[in-house]
């Protein structure tokens, strides 16, 4: 049995296998690492004794450019995302321009979001798609993933989320170039996901980019129903 089986199988005899092999770095023909099978299948011992025998294991990349830490994070594991994590590593894409934080969010993973927060990284990547992270967590749905990734992109105005209507609207007045940017903001998420047309719907009920990304999914379905009903 190779090791990369074994690794797949939790083969009891792979530690020994892991001990006396010269190369754990070594690819099957999908460009596979015996860290990379056993960050997708959750297996926590195996992947601690991969990485304290090889920490050079965490720098392998598979023929679609993923690395164990983004195998780890689709996969959901905690505690193995951090065992995988590197900061050298933390901003690599894989071929379609996502980071390891891009598949905390398509995978809708909040916690592991959470982690990749505190350890600062970039939340403004833009994948060969034209998407961002903020973009995708909207197209799917992810409510808790949009509001982390707009608190996280936006400290500095940390109380935004709380303010009434009334507040909104009155500082919008005040700074009407913010208010400008944000109103075009949400038009041009809107074409990037393929909704333009309920555009003139958002623009008339005054919802800016801050407001959209709080709709709840029967919000979405209202406006839905309304334009469908004007028509």
């Amino acid at each position: 049995m190779d090791l990369h089986t074994a690794c797949t199988l939790n083969h009891p005899k792979v530690i020994d296998m892991l001990t006396l092999s010269n190369d754990l770095n070594m690819a099957n023909n999908k460009g596979w690492t015996c860290l990379m099978y056993a960050c997708y299948y959750g297996n926590k011992n195996l992947v601690d004794r991969i990485v304290d025998l090889d920490p050079t294991t965490l720098f392998s990349a598979n023929h679609d450019k993923q690395t164990p830490l983004m195998i780890a994070t689709m996969s959901g594991n905690v505690s193995i995302v951090k065992k995988t994590f590197h900061v050298d590593i933390l901003e690599i894409p894989d071929k379609l321009g996502r980071s390891a934080m891009f598949y905390a969010v398509l995978y809708n993973q909040e916690e592991i979001l959470e982690y990749f927060i505190e350890k600062q990284a970039n939340c403004n990547v833009i994948d060969n798609f034209g998407k961002t992270m903020t973009m995708t967590a909207i197209s799917k749905g992810f409510q808790r993933v949009m509001k982390l990734l707009y608190e996280y992109g936006n400290r500095h105005e940390k109380n935004v989320l709380n303010t009434t209507w009334s507040e909104k609207l009155e500082n919008a007045r005040k700074n009407p170039q913010s208010d400008e940017r944000l109103d075009y903001n949400v038009e041009k998420l809107l074409k990037q996901l393929s909704l333009e047309k309920y555009w003139p719907v958002f623009d008339k009920r005054n919802i800016r980019y801050n407001d959209f990304l709080k709709l709840s999914e029967q919000d979405l379905k209202d406006i839905v129903y309304l334009v469908q009903g004007e028509n």
